[in-house]
């Protein structure tokens, strides 16, 4: 490929992109067809696969993306999957400029999602661009909120020197969408090879510290929200308790509970705005769920080991 100069991208580099698939809805098609349609090219898709049973229906359907161009299927047993080993040992394989991390229900939002995290990572300092996520037509207020108060419509750019003062939101980075820099992937030493979850934040914290930048682009978009029961939300805030403990040298000081507040009186203020005041009752349930299970998290080593595995929403973690 020639070289090409475009907003500031050079053309010449390679992305390569990995999605962990499990049972997946329509919306693994139309990121995968999203991907491929891309401005900036992707020279290929792994879909990883983590199967169970693979006789069942969705195994069979999903391996007809293999009939789109650039698409690659690998499939790894369920229990062996591991939000950051898994991703580790796919990066170990690819030779690519700059590998693109994505969930199977987010859906770029236009041509040229690639294009603009690419662009953000020409920073020498970025080891990692990740983007805006922007709701879906079924969510309702306490989601939309929830996509703004994270991912605003202004860009950041996130060192070491910052985090105290923007809180845990300093070090947040999200592999629902994000680019990273292979040369600062393997000089910060990649994903953790076992954890929870929040593999992407850690990654984050850790190059800042040796000197890289993170950058939040929001003119990369793509659709994606969460319509979680509190019984998921609760699994998902308790293992982050459970991460934020275990890696409480990097995570410790940086009061995340000031940021949960922070969402809560938001939320508050936005449902008030647009009237909705029906959805107070939600608003005061969900925000307990969330602080109540990560503290419980933050203090699962007291807790039975049962419990602990029942709360998770990643079980296979504790075996």
């Amino acid at each position: 490929m020639s070289i090409e100069e475009k907003e500031g991208v050079r053309r010449v580099e390679t992305i390569d992109a990995a999605i962990p698939v499990w049972r997946p809805d329509g919306r693994l098609k139309d990121c995968v067809e999203g991907l491929l349609s891309q401005a900036f090219p992707v020279r290929s898709i792994t879909l990883i696969l983590s199967v169970e049973d693979p006789q069942e229906e969705w195994v069979r359907q999903t391996e007809e993306l293999l009939k789109l161009p650039g698409v690659r299927i690998e499939r790894i047993q369920k229990r062996m999957f591991n939000h950051g080993g898994t991703r580790a040992q796919w990066a170990e394989k690819s030779d690519a400029d700059i590998l693109l991390f994505m969930v199977q229900d987010a859906v770029p939002a236009d041509r040229h999602l690639t294009e603009k995290l690419a662009k953000a990572l020409q920073d020498r300092q970025a080891a990692v661009a990740y983007a805006r996520h922007l709701p879906d037509g079924r969510c309702d207020a306490v989601e939309e909120y929830a996509r703004y108060y994270t991912y605003p419509p202004a860009g950041r750019r996130k060192i070491w020197a910052d985090v105290r003062q923007q809180g845990i939101f300093g070090c947040f980075a999200s592999n629902v969408c994000a680019a990273y820099r292979r040369s600062w992937y393997e000089r910060t030493g990649g994903f953790e090879k076992k954890i929870l979850l929040s593999e992407d934040s850690v990654f984050a914290a850790r190059a800042m510290q040796k000197g890289a930048a993170v950058i939040y682009q929001p003119e990369a978009r793509v659709i994606h929200a969460h319509r979680f029961s509190f019984r998921t939300q609760w699994r998902r805030n308790f293992d982050i308790g459970v991460v934020h403990k275990s890696y409480e040298p990097l995570f410790g000081r940086l009061n995340p509970e000031r940021a949960g507040a922070g969402l809560l009186t938001g939320t508050a203020r936005y449902l008030l705005k647009r009237k909705q005041l029906l959805m107070f009752p939600k608003l005061f349930c969900l925000g307990c769920v969330r602080m109540l299970a990560y503290q419980a998290g933050k203090h699962y080593e007291r807790l039975p080991g049962r419990l602990v595995k029942s709360w998770s929403l990643n079980k296979e973690y504790w075996r």
